[in-house]
């Protein structure tokens, strides 16, 4: 397996979505659960993460065929809903892995090592982006992302899954293009991802994902003489539907980071179990969110080493204050029956 880097370590945000700023920058790890309470913020530190894949127009992500900017404000009602009060500038700011890269300064095409990046965000688009304090466009933000073995078009750092229904029909019909579908085939995807995720969840024997008369679905084995019979994936269920396409778009573009809004909705505990059992072992960051206790007891029964448990509170001024919590402190919370997703407010953040 490959080893896994974690490329975002740090983020600060001011002025962004809903949040006024945070009390102190966000630390990422491998694997990170953001929790809290509804309107605290998970799903705005989620798009601030995503919108360092790229915040350039130029380069429009490979499934929702638009810009990062452009999407977020879509699901948000308009470019300045991501602007905190709907006036004035964002400000986010990232730690990343220190990545050797060339930019042009001055004219000058000068190697330089970053870890240090802002971008700034009016109702209009990118102000400005900086690398270790110098400012810089497109091309060069786009040659830090190669350094970091990455694509904004073919093999994006990030891939965002909201919790929208219309982002999932965009996954759908990304995975439902020729080119896609041949990869997929090709790399055994459309029966790994059987095997992997829904085999051991359910009770109907399904074998493989398939295209028949334009549609996503899976091929399902009867008893002898009867069958098979293809299962359109829509009626198999809103959680198999949600899993099987986030499966089949994040293991074919191949991202180094995975942000999942509410990766709980609509899945039962035991499709959550296999979920979290490849999200922890694939080699990649990840970042989710979540409202779903299941998904706190089935963290603690498999132990993903580099776990954060982001512990997220909002004040009255709009500043959100977190807390990591480890691992064996939640399992000992959950066995004295202590729900942490309600005692969020008493935690000394």
């Amino acid at each position: 397996m490959n080893t896994t880097q974690t490329i975002i370590k740090e983020l600060d945000i001011r002025e962004f979505r809903g949040i006024r700023k945070l009390a102190k920058p966000l630390k990422l790890g491998k694997f990170n659960i953001l929790i809290g309470r509804n309107n605290v913020g998970k799903t705005a530190i989620l798009e601030a993460l995503y919108l360092f894949s790229m915040p350039y127009g130029r380069y429009p992500d490979p499934i929702y065929r638009k810009s990062r900017f452009d999407l977020l404000a879509e699901l948000h009602g308009g470019k300045s809903s991501l602007i905190y009060g709907y006036a004035g500038t964002a400000q986010l700011k990232y730690k990343i892995t220190k990545t050797k890269m060339r930019i042009p300064i001055k004219g000058i095409i000068t190697p330089i090592t970053t870890g240090d990046i802002t971008i700034k965000i009016t109702r209009t688009g990118i102000k400005e982006l900086k690398i270790e304090n110098t400012k810089v466009h497109s091309g060069s933000f786009k040659a830090l992302l190669n350094a970091l073995n990455t694509d904004p078009e073919k093999r994006p750092l990030c891939l965002y899954i909201p919790n929208n229904t219309n982002a999932y029909r965009k996954i759908r019909d990304y995975t439902l293009e020729d080119p896609t579908w041949s990869w997929i085939e090709k790399k055994g995807l459309h029966s790994k991802a059987i095997k992997e995720l829904l085999t051991p969840t359910i009770y109907d024997k399904l074998t493989e994902a398939l295209i028949r008369k334009n549609q996503l679905c899976v091929r399902k084995e009867i008893e002898k003489g009867i069958g098979p019979l293809y299962i359109d994936v829509d009626s198999l269920g809103e959680g198999i539907k949600r899993t099987l396409l986030a499966y089949l778009a994040i293991e074919h573009l191949n991202p180094k980071i995975i942000l999942w809004d509410d990766i709980e909705v609509a899945a039962h505990p035991g499709l959550l179990e296999t979920t979290l059992k490849w999200l922890t072992n694939t080699p990649r960051q990840v970042v989710i969110t979540t409202h779903s206790i299941d998904v706190l007891h089935e963290i603690t029964r498999i132990q993903p080493k580099e776990c954060n448990i982001i512990t997220l509170r909002k004040t009255t001024d709009d500043t959100i204050n977190h807390r990591t919590i480890p691992l064996d402190q939640l399992e000992e919370l959950l066995d004295k029956g202590i729900d942490i997703r309600k005692i969020i407010d008493i935690l000394e953040l």
